[in-house]
């Protein structure tokens, strides 16, 4: 159709179109509920205008108009907020309805906020009637008719239609007026700038929590908290909870009123989540873990820490978090109960201007009029909440639209404060009197100790110090006091709390000491300290044991000169062992094995603990190695454990020939193996025998530690004494595990490039232990070191094992395997070292499950060739040469990167190859889409931008094929960089609005 045409009826087809399109949306948008559409606008082209925009456009009049102009029929969406467009635009109205010429079509939105920025803002999308209605008689005759849809909202449209008529229009021709509509077109970006686009933003936040609100109006009248005491199982429960706090809790108009059954029901539901059954989520027809109890009661912890309910109904929250804490059964869910409580008892800024330390008070109070039974049952929480009472800083939190802003000071000394402390204290003395447990009075004394603890980063006054070593003075009475019903292990700590504090007050800082008030205080609290010290020497044997026993002990030179000098420390330790393997004779040496007996009944995860004792033994073994000896079978269980540092003091002592027939013995009545296998991981003369005997005992008896020691100690002697400790002893072993779905044989305590174990493998071998790595579930810390040293000789059956860690994932009952480690530590130097051989294997994974491929092939190959470098990049470019099938492979590993530059060599060749409707084109659209980890709202646009340069490139490609790809790319890069600078203008705008709201409010 020429302009002629349309001028002479042309123009009531394309406005008949417009009617049919706008219709049309009209009825889609109505069934779809939930725009708030202002009204739809439609019209055909003005012949004038058209007219001049084809004189524009160097068009002739004979020229067919629909290729210049795609708005001779339009239609323009008004809605009343950014929202409405954001949401249009991602309903799927217009795909569902039309095909959508996306080159045609164009998103209008500033690229910036500089003057000379376009302020236009609008979605202009080109549509067609779609196959299916153009099948319908009615809309027959509209096929081929192109429509332009504009997306506004009306604030947007009001700029529009002013801009149109002003400076759209403007009457300055020859030197007349064109100052004046350069002023006009400032003044109208400015009040864009500065006036719509903020009302735009905060009528869109307006709009969206009026929708919160009436969801969460909906849900009130429904009882929400009624929903949540009737959820039978914890994924209920988790949605239940999510909902009620996103659209409920922040709409009550009264906490203070609501708080107590709101504290009620999400307690109740807290104690209820534990014994709740496990549900696995569904996805996709496969099971997954469903909501596990710690993660249950952590959520509703947050919930209830809100500020609108930490402090809204302290007696609630007090019953609540004992009823909570009295309810877990397990450390992971006890933990974030006690955050909560460590929280509640906090000295919170915001609470301290209203109460000042008023909800400590309270706590304090409210232990106190506990019955003993329950306190000693809610020993563990009372004692957190009693310790952050005693706490001299006051915290508070707060959140800006950027950043959280936290702060912190002290408290104010006040005789409320003061009588608070001590009260607690003596609520800790309480508890501390009705605990016979040992770990747990330990719990109550250092949470005693929060007494003489400073603020954290802030100043103080003179005063508030004073009160801090007159509690601390008032600690050291208390602790004089109970020290005869200390054992030896409480005793230690105790003195290394003592020294520690004399370290802190020994001496005042020039300004506090002109303060009389503090050096009295000072000398009060080091008389204290002092008295106490004394009480603790009255155990004879805590000498002893200090010695042998802590890596912290304190040594005599430490009170000397106050400070912590290991150095000099270890030395005066070192001469005081010597003294006590001198004191070991015959007479006495009955004595020290019962002694030994009960220092190491001292427990600790800590491998310092006993480094005094294993000095000791090595000692004792170069000077009375047969008192050593004589006490071999009078060892208790515990002291049985240091037996491997016996046998090597004999060793090293020049007393090897005892050990052998020790050894014998024990082995032929199946005593102390684990020992045994431990001591010969480092044994200067090995026992082959020995050690393959005890594995055999292991794998016969199935005993996992014994089999997993076997393991490791041949392992470590691999080096010297390689000969059939693989096939023997570590396979084995290892086999057995497996057996029992134990993997900690992957996991020893030496690295294993140190040993010689895996080094010098037959194929036979190496395939034997290779088969036992399908099922290790992570290969992270040990395994994949293991794969990596076999690969270095055995490349491509690694690589075999790698597949069929593929396949095993793909089949495993258990969510937590992991085929691969994110990233290749161990493996990517012997695997990058077989190029050819890892593309072969990524093919063959390709043509057995394309669908899987970027994520098992094309991860393996971006872990081991993050840069595509050769000669990776030459077998790549050898698959696109060779077929179709060989581009879809390569576009599969390709989906595994982030869509770098170095890819794009490939994927031009790919594109070059390609029709111009290939489907794979799409793929290739993808792969330069792929981004890694973007930062803030706008890093999409960075890396948007970025990519659209990137393709920009292609422009200049001798190939046309890559030429109009590359065209497509860019303009719909151009447009898609318009939709994300407007949803993160949006999601910025609307975030501020509701930080500085919240601020105000």
């Amino acid at each position: 159709m020429t302009l002629e045409d349309y001028a002479n009826g042309g123009r009531a087809l394309y406005a008949e179109f417009a009617d049919a399109v706008s219709a049309i949306l009209r009825a889609a948008i109505s069934e779809a509920g939930g725009f708030r559409l202002q009204s739809i606008q439609q019209r055909a082209k003005d012949p004038d205008s058209l007219r001049v925009k084809l004189a524009k456009a160097g068009a002739s009049a004979e020229m067919p108009i629909a290729d210049v102009a795609k708005d001779l029929s339009g239609c323009r969406l008004i809605f009343y907020t950014n929202g409405d467009v954001h949401g249009f635009g991602q309903s799927g109205i217009l795909q569902d309805n039309f095909t959508v010429d996306y080159d045609r079509s164009k998103m209008h939105y500033p690229d910036s906020r500089e003057d000379g920025a376009e302020f236009f803002i609008s979605e202009n999308w080109v549509v067609t009637l779609n196959e299916a209605r153009c099948a319908l008689p009615e809309f027959r005759r509209f096929a081929g008719l192109r429509c332009e849809i504009q997306v506004q909202t009306i604030l947007d449209h009001a700029w529009a239609e002013m801009a149109h008529d002003t400076i759209y229009k403007p009457m300055a021709e020859g030197g007349f007026g064109a100052a004046k509509i350069e002023a006009m077109r400032k003044r109208l970006r400015k009040v864009m700038q500065d006036c719509l686009q903020p009302a735009g933003h905060a009528f869109d936040k307006i709009a969206s929590d009026y929708g919160q609100l009436r969801t969460g109006k909906a849900m009130f009248d429904g009882d929400a908290l009624g929903a949540i005491r009737a959820c039978a199982d914890r994924n209920a429960l988790d949605d239940a909870v999510d909902r009620f706090s996103n659209y409920v809790l922040p709409n009550y108009d009264s906490y203070i009123a609501a708080a107590p059954e709101i504290i009620e029901a999400l307690a109740d539901a807290a104690t209820r989540a534990p014994s709740m059954p496990d549900v696995p989520h569904r996805f996709y027809h496969r099971e997954y873990p469903g909501t596990p109890s710690e993660a249950m009661i952590a959520k509703i912890c947050r919930v209830l820490e809100s500020s609108c309910l930490l402090y809204a109904a302290p007696e609630q929250m007090f019953v609540a978090l004992l009823a909570m804490h009295g309810a877990a059964a397990i450390d992971e869910d006890r933990k974030p109960i006690t955050d909560l409580a460590r929280r509640f008892a906090q000295h919170d800024g915001h609470a301290w201007k209203q109460v000042g330390p008023g909800i400590q008070r309270f706590i304090v109070d409210r232990v106190a009029a506990m019955e003993s039974e329950e306190l000693v049952e809610a020993r563990g929480i009372v004692t957190t909440m009693l310790r952050e009472a005693l706490s001299s800083t006051v915290t508070s939190n707060g959140w800006k639209a950027e950043a959280l802003v936290m702060e912190s000071g002290s408290v104010a000394v006040t005789d409320a404060l003061k009588s608070m402390r001590r009260d607690a204290l003596n609520q800790l003395e309480r508890l501390h009197g009705l605990l016979a447990d040992d770990e747990a009075r330990h719990h109550v004394r250092d949470a005693m100790l929060a007494a003489g603890r400073t603020p954290n980063n802030a100043g103080y006054s003179d005063l508030l110090g004073e009160v801090i070593m007159d509690d601390l003075a008032h600690v050291m009475s208390f602790f004089t006091s109970i020290v005869p019903d200390l054992g030896l292990e409480a005793r230690r700590q105790l003195e290394v709390c003592l020294h520690s504090k004399y370290y802190a007050y020994h001496a005042l800082p020039a300004n506090m000491a002109k303060n009389p008030a503090l050096v009295a205080a000072q000398a009060r609290l080091l008389e204290g300290l002092e008295a106490c010290r004394a009480a603790l020497e009255g155990e004879p044997d805590l000498e002893r044991y200090r010695l042998l026993v802590g890596h912290d002990s304190v040594m005599p030179v430490m009170w000397a000169m106050p400070g912590y000098d290991y150095q000099t420390a270890g030395i005066e330790r070192s001469a005081g062992i010597d003294i006590l393997v001198a004191s070991v004779s015959a007479e006495t040496s009955a004595e020290w094995l019962d002694r030994l007996q009960r220092f190491v009944e001292t427990r600790s995860n800590d491998l310092a603990t006993f480094l005094g004792l294993q000095e000791f033994i090595k000692k004792l073994a170069q000077a009375h190695p047969d008192i050593l000896i004589g006490w071999i079978p009078n060892l208790g269980e515990r002291l049985s454990d240091w037996l491997p540092a016996i046998l090597h003091g004999l060793w090293e002592a020049g007393h090897g020939a005892a050990i052998d027939p020790l050894i014998d013995g024990w082995v032929a009545e199946a005593r102390h193996l684990a020992s045994i296998a431990h001591y010969l991981q480092f044994a200067e003369v090995f026992r082959f025998d020995v050690l393959a005997a005890i594995t055999e005992v292991a794998r016969a008896t199935d005993d996992e530690v014994l089999l997993r020691k076997v393991a490791i100690a041949a392992a470590r002697q691999s080096a010297r004494h390689p000969d059939g400790l693989f096939d023997t002893i570590f396979l084995p072993a290892a086999q057995a595990l497996t057996a029992r779905k134990n993997f900690s044989w992957t996991v020893g305590m030496f690295v294993w490039s140190d040993i010689g174990l895996l080094r010098g493998l037959s194929s036979a071998q190496a395939d034997a232990l290779l088969a036992l790595m399908i099922d290790v579930p992570q290969l992270g810390g040990g395994g994949e070191e293991l794969l990596g040293i076999v690969a270095e000789e055995h490349p491509l059956a690694v690589i075999e094992v790698i597949g069929k860690r593929f396949t095993h994932e793909e089949h495993s009952d258990d969510a937590a395997y992991e085929d691969l480690p994110y990233s290749l530590y161990h493996l990517r130097a012997p695997l990058a070292r077989a190029p050819s051989q890892i593309v072969t294997a990524a093919r063959q994974w390709f043509d057995a499950d394309p669908v899987l491929s970027e994520f098992r092939g094309g991860r393996l190959i971006h872990a081991l060739f993050p840069d595509l470098e050769d000669p990776l990049f030459s077998l790549l470019l050898l698959q696109i040469e060779e077929s179709r099938e060989g581009i879809d492979f390569v576009l599969s590993v390709l989906r595994a990167f982030e869509g770098q530059e170095a890819l794009h060599p490939l994927l031009r060749a790919i594109v070059g190859r390609l029709a111009a409707d290939d489907e794979l084109l799409r793929i290739v659209q993808i792969v330069i889409d792929s981004t890694g980890v973007m930062i803030g709202e706008y890093g999409s646009i960075d890396a948007q931008k970025a990519r659209k340069n990137l393709v920009t490139e292609w422009l200049q490609d001798d190939n046309e094929a890559v030429r109009a790809f590359a065209s497509s790319f860019v303009k719909s890069a151009e447009n898609r960089l318009a939709v994300e600078r407007r949803h993160a203008d949006r999601s910025v705008a609307m975030h501020k609005i509701a930080y500085d709201r919240e601020g105000a409010e």
